[in-house]
């Protein structure tokens, strides 16, 4: 177990980080272990927001474009500005289905899914998707439309089964601080099922703190904890962890590896 100095020296690529959701003033200071970070839209006006924030964020950073399956209802109403934001984006998304909380109806949120799935695949961008007790339907979407885009699984949970199931389809799996949490036996078992090209590190800031944390508003720093975990679960050195997830998300972007 590291100590939190001998974390901080190690650099992370945040691929999920809600910073325009923050309550409070955002510092740069929470971002100081960040190569660089990647800011998700979940609707029109959060999505303008990530793309005005990574605009004047004194760093490297990405944002993208999307429609949350919580919000799917609403994809009619928004469509068009959504489309119009998405040409402008980095990626697509963050989509998906998530039939535990079911905000917006499943066959809304299918469609919603496959608008931002054809879109992607028009714009040749990297796409976003949120998997809640949803992975059958998932995957099925996945495997039937057999797209050519990067594809992020975000905050991946899933056990070995569909942890095997998914890596078939060549998807990317992104990790948060859910891992470093007692009860997740089965993603800490099932991450050492990802390939190691296709491992991605995130936060969700403000959400899913890790441990030791847990319960606080997440910050974009608190990566380092999620990647120690993993590098115990993957008798990974740190610094090489650094080095695979940086390189997977500049594979991903389409961005020279520095």
């Amino acid at each position: 177990m590291k100590n939190n100095e001998t974390l901080s020296q190690y650099k992370w690529v945040d691929t999920h980080c809600h910073l325009q959701l923050m309550k409070g003033n955002n510092s740069e200071s929470d971002l100081f272990n960040l190569h660089y970070v990647i800011i998700p839209g979940v609707d029109v006006k959060s999505s303008v927001k990530a793309e005005n924030m990574s605009a004047n964020l004194s760093m490297d950073s990405y944002w993208s474009a999307g429609l949350h399956p919580h919000e799917a209802d609403d994809l009619s109403e928004c469509r068009t500005q959504l489309y119009e934001l998405m040409e402008r984006a980095d990626l697509i998304g963050e989509t998906g289905l998530d039939f535990y909380r079911n905000m917006s109806t499943r066959e809304n949120q299918i469609e919603n899914l496959l608008f931002h799935l054809n879109v992607a695949e028009e714009l040749s961008k990297p796409i976003i998707i949120h998997c809640r007790d949803s992975f059958k339907d998932v995957y099925r979407v996945l495997e039937e439309g057999r797209y050519s885009i990067p594809v992020i699984l975000h905050s991946w949970t899933g056990g070995n089964n569909w942890t095997k199931q998914f890596k078939e389809l060549g998807v990317y799996f992104s990790i948060s601080g859910i891992v470093t949490y007692k009860t997740a036996h089965d993603l800490q078992a099932s991450v050492k099922q990802i390939p190691l090209d296709k491992l991605l590190l995130e936060t969700d800031v403000p959400y899913l703190t890790p441990e030791p944390y847990k319960g606080q508003s997440n910050v974009p720093s608190n990566i380092m904890f999620t990647a120690q975990k993993l590098s115990e679960l993957l008798e990974l050195e740190l610094e090489e962890l650094s080095k695979t997830t940086i390189r997977n998300t500049d594979a991903l972007l389409g961005r020279t590896h520095e």
